[in-house]
């Protein structure tokens, strides 16, 4: 077995074709999510295997590179940006009706958003995107995954893939203009509809909340993950991403409608 990079270190490894990784106890219900997307043709996920006594979950492995960095032109060209979001769509598409069919308990590890319209992947960053020939090709990471609008997990992907973060801090490798027009192209390439596109900011806006209220919630817990990313300042960037967003919204809005 070898580790694989980023994430939580040392605590997801792969094992021929398949990974191995920490289990919670949403897993049951995400890996009947996955085999829900199997049977709905979606290929881009993994298969569930297994959950262990040991409390951990083993899955296939999906091949291809990840990485987040926007910088790297492989990940932040025009081409990927646009497979990514129709990936983003097919499998929007894909996740529908397991809500109804499903007849077990559901658990998942983030609280349901209504209108609990889809399953939404709730992290679909470029981290999470596995890319062949200059195109994404599946996603991974499903710990994040529960029921919402589906402009709930769209909102997010545009914040990530745009990105929707001020040019001064860190890893942010394009201005204002080009984050724009990167957020529009995304929109078009989904299929977004025109008033997904108006409602798009607040609703960035409001699922950064989210996300913030749920990191400093897990650390008072003493969850380490949350508190390793509460102490690193994940809380804080989001939040100033919310200002950020905010004060450009005219500006935003003006480019996606």
């Amino acid at each position: 077995m070898k580790p694989l990079e980023g994430g939580r270190t040392a605590q997801i490894w792969r094992d021929g074709d398949t990974v191995i990784r920490p289990s919670g106890a949403w897993t049951p219900t995400v890996h009947r999510f996955l085999r829900h997307l199997r049977s709905r043709g979606f290929a881009g996920a993994p298969d569930p295997i297994e959950i262990t006594g040991e409390n951990q979950e083993v899955v296939s492995y999906v091949a291809g590179r990840v990485c987040e960095d926007l910088n790297d032109p492989f990940v932040g060209s025009e081409r990927m940006l646009v497979s990514a979001a129709r990936l983003l769509r097919d499998f929007h598409s894909a996740s529908q009706g397991f809500l109804q069919r499903d007849r077990e308990v559901q658990t998942w590890m983030l609280p349901p958003q209504e209108r609990c319209e889809i399953i939404c992947h709730g992290d679909y960053a470029p981290y999470n995107v596995a890319t062949a020939e200059h195109e994404a090709v599946g996603i991974i990471d499903f710990d994040a995954a529960h029921p919402a609008p589906r402009l709930w997990d769209l909102a997010y992907s545009v914040y990530r893939w745009a990105p929707l973060s001020d040019p001064a801090n860190p890893h942010v490798p394009f201005d204002l203009d080009e984050q724009l027009r990167r957020a529009d192209i995304f929109c078009m390439a989904y299929g977004a509809t025109a008033e997904e596109r108006l409602q798009l900011p607040e609703t960035i806006c409001r699922r950064l909340q989210a996300l913030v209220d749920f990191m400093l919630a897990s650390a008072s817990t003493g969850d380490e993950t949350f508190v390793e990313d509460v102490n690193a300042g994940d809380a804080r960037l989001y939040l100033s991403d919310i200002d950020y967003i905010g004060n450009h919204r005219d500006r935003l809005l003006k480019a996606l409608c």
